[in-house]
């Protein structure tokens, strides 16, 4: 590996944060590579100055991973996806951005009721308004789809 190429990961994975829907261990993870390769290459820190803002893109698998703690189906078409909460809630998501957002249906009209940006701020607001499902037989959340 070149000097170059450790600064670009370098770069890379600064931009790993919870906010742009990453872990807490991802961001840990990220955090303690960044440091190994700025001691190995001898970088120091305004070297590693991003260029530019750094461009970090979301995959479906942090929210299809959330929606399946609480027991919601994703669906997905490009670069948008939403979830149904019970009978009246749909919560829409957009992948380039991570802005999600919540309507209420009622009377024919649609209410937005929450929103805000990244798989975290979903995750509580998921908290306080759905219930996480569990199976008996294994560790963790199970999703429950009725037939």
């Amino acid at each position: 590996m070149k000097l170059e190429d450790a600064l670009r990961k370098i770069r890379l994975l600064r931009a790993v944060k919870q906010e742009n829907g990453a872990s807490e261990a991802e961001v840990v993870s990220a955090a303690n590579l960044v440091q190994s390769l700025m001691d190995r290459f001898a970088v120091r820190p305004e070297d590693a100055a991003p260029v530019r803002p750094p461009i970090f893109r979301m995959s479906w698998v942090y929210w299809e991973q959330l929606c399946n703690e609480y027991g919601l189906e994703l669906k997905r078409f490009g670069k948008r996806g939403s979830a149904r909460i019970g009978s009246d809630r749909l919560v829409l998501m957009r992948l380039e951005t991570g802005e999600w957002r919540v309507q209420r249906s009622a009377h024919g009209l649609d209410e937005t009721i929450a929103h805000d940006r990244g798989v975290e701020t979903l995750r509580i607001y998921l908290n306080h308004h759905a219930s996480r499902i569990y199976s008996l037989a294994r560790k963790g959340p199970e999703v429950y789809r009725s037939r």
